[in-house]
């Protein structure tokens, strides 16, 4: 009888996204039909749309995608707004400069420019574990502000195990037995060579790798037999020290990942989503462009990325594991050197195979720097001419028309376009095959294939979640719940915010996350008088810093699934990792991100819901002196 009822137990517990998906609506349906016949129905019609999609995206009920098209049927049946104002937000400027900016993307991987990037930065430096993990990390960060994190990291991950098996070799079971019963003295025959074994990642055939040869400069006292064997130690990292930093070089991918993206508007969802909410709620609000945004996205990043990698290897490097001078008896303090040739020469070979550099590739990469350019100088607010108009290539034309999003579309255009090889008209040394029109550097059932069309449809449903809550009154009346935090600081407040968020993506999904959390972020900053901007930028930013679990981001699952990283692993770096990183970024937008958007005036085109007595002084946000006075 109890086996019997273990068994059905067990075989509920199974269905129980199924359970959770019919049990959630039944639970929650008295919000709407208890206020139907009120002046509140359309709020608390769509605070159950708004609270049905957060349990379905927090517990993964449906892929993700799926609840994001939620909106489209739930809000016309509810009254919320009719259908054909919801579907507007699933194709809207901003999810057209995600597609534009994914679209680059799929050229600069289709001809391996991304990979070439990458190798070329690891052999520019070098491959000392300490700064190659500084490299690995900077490229990685480099590419996810323009391309996705998922794509970067499964892009860097080969890369990464490929140089771990070659320099910090794996002792076997034979060579750890006898290193524990007595030290290995090196032979005259075997004095520059060194013999390690390894294993290939998961997703590799097991084998034994070629002898790998280590160049050691010699001292002037070779004799001794206690130097010989140091010299044996030390051209030999440990098993313990080779687990360790062949971890740190995982690690280290996934989380640069996750922070690149945060120095674009491209670079994750969050910042795009972020961009539309503040379109959605303060229509006449300047906006964010992609220039303002890097301003303060781009020194943020870079800060948190050297702290991520001080961090690292802080806890994954150690002194012993990373070549460089140390004294030695018998050697006159001169400086010992292990230069692991092996492994310079294997991410070498991998550079090589991807031959000179192609035509296609030189396209690509002037599409991708014109593209830049445009964004950069589409809008430039920050230099006045004599008129008083901002300066930008925009203003030739009707103003507010061109976007972003008009840049990304013409380059991508121009991709579909522009051959992937030169004329061959003149040329004696092709063949006369070559006369025939190559591909271009971009054609249809490659973006079909390769492009996110997840991420441009979880966009398109927190717009319409953000555009929902604006419309049926939902955030004016959070606005007015809002009024009890008048007595807290700012700065307080976004602390609170940006530690919450952090710790939620770990468990949801970061453009989720901030679909549900800007609209009510917007509404708060009216509630307590400060900058909209305030509160909404450092949100959006703290959904990418999602460090601890494998679940929080793609990039974190990439790593584990390569079986090196446990969870405690992941879970003990990322914490710290996600300290030092929101205390950066509450430094940042309480220094330089209050001239970059005047954080410390209350602008005009928002409403203040809370009387305000004075405004901060310059330097700090709006309201915040007499906040904290309270």
């Amino acid at each position: 009888m109890a086996t019997g009822k273990l068994r059905l137990t067990e075989n509920v517990l199974s269905f129980w996204k199924s359970i959770v998906f019919l049990i959630t609506p039944v639970i929650l349906c008295p919000l709407p039909f208890y206020y139907a016949n009120t002046e509140n129905s359309k709020i608390a019609a769509c605070a159950y749309a708004v609270i049905i999609m957060a349990v379905y995206w927090t517990g993964d009920i449906l892929p993700l995608a799926v609840t994001a098209l939620l909106p489209i049927a739930m809000f016309p049946i509810l009254g919320v707004q009719p259908s054909r104002k919801v579907c507007i937000n699933y194709l809207n400027d901003m999810n057209f400069l995600m597609i534009g900016g994914l679209m680059v993307a799929v050229a600069m991987e289709r001809w391996n420019l991304h990979k070439r990037i990458a190798l070329k930065a690891v052999l520019m430096v070098g491959v000392e574990p300490r700064w190659l993990m500084l490299g690995m990390m900077s490229v990685t960060a480099f590419l996810s502000m323009w391309i996705s994190n998922m794509a970067t990291t499964a892009m860097m991950v080969p890369i990464a195990q490929a140089i771990s098996a070659e320099i910090l070799k794996e002792k076997g079971p034979e060579e750890r037995e006898e290193g524990q019963g007595q030290k290995k003295t090196l032979t005259s025959d075997d004095e520059n060579t060194v013999l390690l074994s390894t294993r290939t990642s998961r997703n590799e055939q097991s084998q034994e790798l070629p002898l790998e040869n280590i160049a050691v400069e010699k001292c002037d006292d070779d004799d001794d037999d206690d130097d010989m064997d140091l010299l044996a130690d030390q051209a030999r990292p440990s098993a313990e020290q080779a687990d360790k930093v062949t971890k740190g070089l995982l690690l280290c991918i996934c989380y640069a990942a996750n922070i690149g993206g945060t120095a674009t508007l491209i670079g994750t969802a969050p910042n795009i989503l972020v961009v539309q909410t503040v379109q959605t709620m303060f229509p006449k609000s300047p906006g964010i462009d992609f220039a303002s945004w890097f301003f303060f996205g781009f020194p943020t990043m870079v800060l948190t990325l050297l702290l991520a990698w001080l961090w690292l290897q802080w806890q994954f490097v150690s002194q012993s594991c990373v070549p460089g001078c140390a004294s030695r008896r018998g050697c006159g303090g001169k400086c010992q050197r292990h230069k692991n040739v092996a492994a310079y020469k294997a991410i070498r070979r991998q550079y090589d195979e991807l031959g000179p550099f192609s035509f296609a590739e030189s396209v690509v990469l002037v599409h991708f720097i014109l593209l830049v350019l445009l964004w950069f100088f589409r809008d430039m607010k920050f230099i006045k001419l004599e008129n008083g108009q901002a300066a930008g290539w925009a203003y030739f034309f009707v103003r507010d028309y061109v976007t972003d999003s008009s840049a990304v579309l013409l380059i991508c255009l121009s991709l579909f376009i522009w051959p992937a090889r030169p004329p061959s008209r003149g040329r004696e040394d092709l063949h006369p095959s070559d006369d025939e029109p190559g591909p271009s550097i971009l054609d249809w059932p490659t973006v079909e294939r390769n492009l996110s069309w997840e991420v441009i449809i979880l966009l398109g449903g927190g717009y319409a979640l953000a555009d929902g809550v604006k419309v049926s009154g939902l955030s004016a009346w959070m606005g007015q719940g809002f009024r009890g935090l008048e007595g807290f600081s700012p700065a307080f407040i976004v602390i609170i915010i940006t530690i919450m968020i952090a710790f939620i993506t770990e468990f949801s999904s970061n453009t989720s996350a901030a679909s549900i959390f800007l609209p009510i972020l917007g509404t708060l900053a009216q509630g307590i008088c400060v900058h909209p901007y305030y509160l909404m930028i450092p949100a959006a930013i703290a959904c990418s810093f999602a460090f601890m679990l494998p679940v929080a981001t793609p990039a974190n699952a990439i790593v584990f699934s390569y079986g090196r990283i446990k969870v405690l692993d992941m879970a003990k770096s990322g914490l710290g990792l996600n300290l030092l990183c929101l205390f950066v970024l509450n430094i940042a937008i309480n220094t330089y991100g209050v001239p970059l958007y005047q954080l410390q005036d209350f602008p005009p085109w928002t409403v203040c819901t809370a009387p305000v007595t004075t405004a901060g002084p310059s330097g700090t946000p709006a309201n915040i002196t007499t906040l904290v006075g309270n």
